[in-house]
């Protein structure tokens, strides 16, 4: 579900809503697992003005389109590396247990976030918590 989610934050970046107008989104997805690319065209739906470097690994990609894309919003799935870590812009996903495991991974670059998404799935019922990058609660909508 986090790939998921992370593809519909894209689209509506990209998109716009009723209250925000849309923004320039690029994407590196390195495993194909975002816009599922088939012969360089999205089959996943990532938004009208959505760039996609397919199978290219992220910390090329996103070193790539800062220089030459000028995107508003860089999104890749699954950060895991210190290089990934250091060529990180803007938005990313990463997995852990918990806030406190997050922030662990991330040692002192965890300065880099201005917003953690907390997804939870208990007893049947799912929540994104929103927190600061002070780690305060901004918002909890449960699903």
């Amino acid at each position: 579900g986090k790939t998921t989610l992370l593809r519909d934050l894209i689209r509506q970046v990209s998109d716009g809503t009723d209250t925000r107008q849309g923004q320039q989104v690029s994407v590196v997805d390195e495993r194909s697992e975002i816009a599922g690319s088939y012969q360089g065209i999205p089959q996943n739906q990532v938004g009208i003005r959505t760039d996609v470097l397919d199978a290219c690994p992220k910390t090329e990609g996103m070193m790539l389109l800062v220089r030459s894309m000028t995107p508003q919003v860089i999104a890749v799935d699954e950060i895991g590396s210190k290089e990934d870590l250091a060529a990180l812009q803007r938005i990313a996903v990463m997995h852990g247990y918990s806030l406190k495991d997050v922030e662990d991974k991330l040692g002192k670059s965890k300065s880099l976030f201005g917003r953690f998404l907390l997804l939870t799935f208990k007893d049947r019922k799912r929540s994104v918590r929103i927190y600061d990058g002070e780690k305060h609660l901004l918002q909890e909508t449960v699903l």
